[in-house]
C-alpha cells in the first residue's frame, strides 16, 4: 500500500513538474508570432486582382473596379513596407498608373480606364524588370484569348 502511495506521489510530482514544459510547448514559435507573407504570394494575389480589375472595367462595374484598385494599392504598399530591402522601392513606379486608374474609375470613363490599365500593366512589367524578374510578364487579358491558362493576364511564352 505504501509503495502504491509512493508511486502515486511520484507520478503526481512528475506530472506537476512537466506542466511548465507542456505550457512552453503550447506557445507559438517566434517565427509564428510575426508571420510575414512571401513576396511571391503577395504578387500572385495582386495578379488575380489585376485581372479582376480589368474585368470590372470591361463590364463597367465601377464599384468593383474601385475595390480591386484599392486592394492592389494596399498590397503594393504592404509589399513596399515589408520588402523594402528586396526591391520594394521599385514598386513606387506603380503610383502614377494607379492614380490614372482612380481618375478613370471616378469618371466612369471606359476609354481612360483601359488606357490607364495599360499603363499599370507596363509599370508592373517595368518593376519586374528592375527587380530582376523580367521573365514574369503581365499583360492585358484581351491580348491573347487563345491561351488556356487560368491566368489570362500573364504571358507564359517567355517572349
Amino acid at each position: 500500500m505504501i509503495n502504491m502511495q509512493r508511486s502515486a506521489a511520484i507520478a503526481v510530482f512528475i506530472m506537476g513538474a512537466s506542466l511548465p514544459v507542456l505550457a512552453q510547448d503550447q506557445q507559438p514559435a517566434k517565427e509564428q508570432e510575426h508571420y510575414m507573407p512571401r513576396l511571391n504570394d503577395m504578387m500572385v494575389a495582386t495578379q488575380l486582382r489585376h485581372f479582376k480589375l480589368w474585368y470590372a472595367g470591361a463590364v463597367q462595374n465601377w464599384p468593383l473596379a474601385n475595390f480591386e484598385l484599392a486592394q492592389i494599392r494596399d498590397a503594393i504598399d504592404d509589399a513596399k513596407r515589408l520588402y523594402a530591402d528586396k526591391g520594394g522601392s521599385k514598386m513606387s513606379m506603380l503610383g502614377p498608373a494607379t492614380d490614372d486608374l482612380d481618375d478613370a474609375i471616378k469618371a466612369k470613363d471606359e476609354a481612360k480606364f483601359f488606357s490607364a490599365f495599360g499603363k499599370l500593366t507596363a509599370a508592373c512589367n517595368s518593376c519586374h524588370e528592375a527587380a530582376g524578374f523580367g521573365f514574369i510578364k503581365i499583360r492585358d487579358p484581351r491580348l491573347s484569348p487563345l491561351e488556356t491558362s487560368p491566368f489570362s493576364d500573364e504571358s507564359f511564352s517567355g517572349k
